[in-house]
């Protein structure tokens, strides 16, 4: 039975995934950010070719112009370098440009926009060099690491090298000729290459990626000691909820109670209900119920009510009535109006004949 409780068999809850989420433990794959990078960058190095035509055009004249017969000088450097940065910087610039973007913007969105600030926060237990040893040379990642980057070298490799030997044959004659020639062929060679090696990583990618979110979700399962605990947490021990409303329950009877001593009548059932009524024609011309309660707290109204002389009127019905339609602190229903005025009216009577001098 405590074998069964620690396996881990159960699926995380939002508050674990939070937890994973806030110390920056979520599945992200750095090979399928660098296929979409290469893919980027593949698909801006192709939308750039022409401008890396031109780019070389000048740079095979700057060349030309100053290695001539003279003997090479710093303003000679100077220029070339210049013609390079000129007219092959800009190309360059936007391949890199694409690839490191987009490499941000996969890991945002593998991530789903996660800044896990407590990953940054120092944690001594990294230091440990036996966890480390056990991490890195006693458990399965290293060796699945091994083996997924053979894969990864070998798919790739493999589709680069189709590319290239599928041009294998026109090498000679590519040396023969023209920069023209010699770019044209190159571009093609690229694009082989790209059309060929790209879909192959995003598969290798999504495949890995994939692996990772199936490790992560088996390192969040819990255990059922864990469930149980978490449950508590949020909920609260039943004991300290138990005392919790029992002390809520104090709390609200004497409130009531204190509000009993406003009343001008008690209505009771005699011992199951009773609602404690006051009128004033200055709160809008209706009795308001001051206090109700039921049972245990029906017979403490009462015993208050005796302690402030309020008249204790029984009228089963009406009691039982009042306290299933009426609310505390507030008017009674226009329907109780008429039997309510006549309760009143005998109180008052009462307290008239109480007040009337004996002759």
């Amino acid at each position: 039975m405590a074998d069964s409780e620690q396996e881990k068999t159960e699926q995380a809850s939002e508050r674990r995934v939070q937890q994973f989420r806030d110390e920056g433990r979520v599945a992200q794959s750095k090979e399928l950010s660098a296929a979409v990078s290469l893919f980027a960058g593949g698909g801006a190095l192709v939308l750039s070719l022409g401008m890396f035509g031109d780019g070389f055009r000048h740079l095979t004249d700057a060349l030309r112009a100053h290695l001539g017969d003279h003997e090479l000088t710093s303003a000679d450097v100077q220029a070339i370098l210049t013609t390079i940065g000129l007219n092959l910087g800009p190309p360059v610039l936007l391949v890199l440009a694409a690839s490191s973007l987009t490499t941000v913007l996969v890991g945002l969105m593998l991530t789903q926009f996660n800044f896990a600030t407590q990953a940054l926060e120092p944690k001594f237990e990294r230091l440990n060099p036996l966890t480390n040893f056990q991490q890195h040379f006693l458990s399965v990642q290293p060796a699945v690491q091994l083996v997924k980057g053979i894969a990864v070298a070998i798919a790739v490799g493999w589709a680069a090298w189709s590319a290239v030997e599928s041009h294998l044959d026109a090498l000679p004659v590519v040396a023969t000729l023209d920069v023209r020639g010699q770019g044209a062929f190159l571009v093609e060679l690229v694009l082989e290459f790209l059309k060929r090696v790209v879909p192959v990583a995003l598969a290798v990618g999504a495949a890995d990626y994939g692996w990772q979110r199936y490790q992560l979700a088996e390192q969040m399962k819990m255990t059922k000691e864990e469930v149980k605990q978490e449950h508590k947490e949020q909920e609260g021990d039943p004991k300290i909820k138990g005392k919790r409303r029992q002390r809520q329950r104090q709390i609200a009877m004497g409130q009531t109670l204190r509000r009993v001593k406003d009343a001008d009548v008690v209505v009771v059932n005699p011992t199951h209900y009773a609602v404690a009524l006051r009128y004033r024609k200055d709160e809008g011309g209706a009795p308001i119920v001051v206090a109700r309660g039921v049972d245990h707290l029906a017979l403490k109204i009462r015993a208050e009510a005796g302690r402030h002389e309020i008249p204790v009127i029984e009228n089963r019905p009406l009691a039982r009535a009042l306290y299933a339609k009426a609310k505390a602190g507030l008017p009674i229903p226009p329907e109780f109006y008429g039997p309510v005025a006549q309760l009143l009216a005998a109180v008052y009577r009462r307290r008239a004949g109480a007040a009337r001098p004996v002759r």
